[in-house]
């Protein structure tokens, strides 16, 4: 038998398209509430049900999210979009960690299993930079002629 604690696991899932300081912060929050960090990418069609489409590839979003240090594991396939407990359980990890830009209802529609039984937590969202920030500022400074290559 070991003294040595069991190290604990938090789950992430993500879309990370154009990946950007908010991710990293959103990372790194999520590692601190445990030892080690697994996330998991939103594959494309699912990402298409609720929001406009990556731009990146999924292998690209892959790539990237490996590369962030606060990342201990990645899945390398889709994750699902609306994660249960009997999920956490096979990857193994206590619990899942979102951001807290969504109100409850939103959470309850992709995470009712795990907050029903307490698996769900959450850490402060960045607002003051996202995909779609940064998509918005690209096409205005083309419509502006302003875009360099």
């Amino acid at each position: 038998m070991s003294d040595t604690p069991a190290l604990r696991w938090v789950y992430a899932d993500a879309v990370c398209d154009l990946f950007h300081v908010g991710h990293v912060e959103f990372f790194r929050q999520a590692r601190a509430l445990g030892d080690r960090l697994i996330v998991g990418l939103v594959g494309d069609a699912d990402v298409g049900t609720y929001k406009p489409l990556p731009i990146l590839t999924f292998a690209e979003r892959l790539g990237v999210v490996r590369a962030c240090r606060f990342v201990d594991r990645v899945v390398e396939q889709p994750v699902p979009l609306t994660p249960k407990c009997a999920f956490l359980d096979s990857i193994g990890a206590e619990f899942l960690c979102h951001g807290d830009d969504m109100a409850e209802a939103e959470l309850r529609k992709f995470y009712a299993d795990l907050m029903e039984h307490g698996r769900l937590r959450t850490v402060r969202y960045t607002s003051h930079i996202s995909s779609r920030q940064i998509v918005e500022r690209v096409l205005k400074r083309a419509q502006e002629g302003t875009l360099r290559r």
